[in-house]
């Protein structure tokens, strides 16, 4: 009998090689999503162990950029789960750095990105802006071509709204919450995409993040960011149970993110 949810998990995981000795694969066994959505994983596949490339259950595609120790993403998918990868947006600049896989389902598409940092002198911001309107560009031709509606996870590196970060005021020049930065998510949303967290969860409430500074014991604290997310074209809502995120896991600075939708 065919399940009747599907749970995608995406989190940055600050280098799988670290994330695997603090205890990735408990989670994976615990959590037991039929997806996995990885970012930031700072390592080529011949640098990784046997139980991360071949996993028992699942089927898995490394996406490294080409400078080592440096940004990736990865998509594990259940073992008996139709699907077909793409890996990257087709444009060199971002394809190099190992940011982007594209997996397309019987029924929709999901994207699985690693959003560039800005940072701290906000020279990246440039690229971070053209690099995510390429994203949202490409979700919206394959809906078009594909006629599937389009998940879009990962870290996004930008606090939306107030609400996505404790401290907002302190925050208004540092890359993650610059104006030009929430302006993009304004047009992001704009342009027919849902933030699915906050459409479960009400835009007035804040508390709810996803990484925190390892400096100032900030996580035990909860002052935090919510930049990971999961977004999708607006069509796509109607699927979806829930979106929630696994504060307790620990393993990185951020925290695993979830999706349930209706199979």
């Amino acid at each position: 009998m065919a399940k009747k949810s599907l749970k995608i998990s995406s989190w940055n995981v600050a280098g799988i090689r670290a994330c695997e000795k603090k205890g990735f694969h408990d989670w994976v066994a615990e959590s037991k999503p039929d997806i996995i959505c990885l970012q930031e994983t700072k390592a080529l596949p011949e640098q990784l162990s046997e139980e991360l490339v071949n996993p028992d259950k699942y089927e898995v595609l490394y996406a490294p950029a080409e400078r080592k120790g440096y940004s990736g993403v990865a998509t594990w998918v259940k073992k008996g789960l139709e699907h077909e990868h793409t890996v990257g947006l087709g444009v060199e600049e971002f394809d190099v750095e190992g940011r982007t896989l594209i997996t397309e389902f019987s029924d929709f598409i999901l994207i699985n990105c690693y959003f560039p940092n800005g940072k701290r002198d906000h020279s990246r911001v440039p690229y971070k802006l053209e690099f995510s309107r390429k994203v949202a560009s490409l979700a919206l031709d394959l809906r078009k071509k594909k006629k599937k509606e389009v998940v879009i996870t990962g870290d996004y590196n930008t606090a939306h709204t107030e609400m996505d970060l404790a401290n907002p005021k302190t925050n208004t020049k540092s890359t993650g919450f610059l104006p030009i930065e929430r302006e993009w998510m304004d047009e992001f949303r704009e342009q027919g995409f849902t933030d699915l967290f906050r459409h479960f969860t009400s835009p007035e409430e804040n508390g709810h993040y996803t990484w925190w500074t390892y400096r100032g014991d900030c996580r035990a604290r909860n002052i935090g960011w919510r930049i990971d997310y999961f977004w999708s074209t607006n069509d796509f809502v109607e699927r979806v149970k829930s979106c929630t995120h696994s504060i307790e896991v620990l393993g990185s600075d951020h925290c695993p993110i979830n999706l349930v939708i209706k199979n």
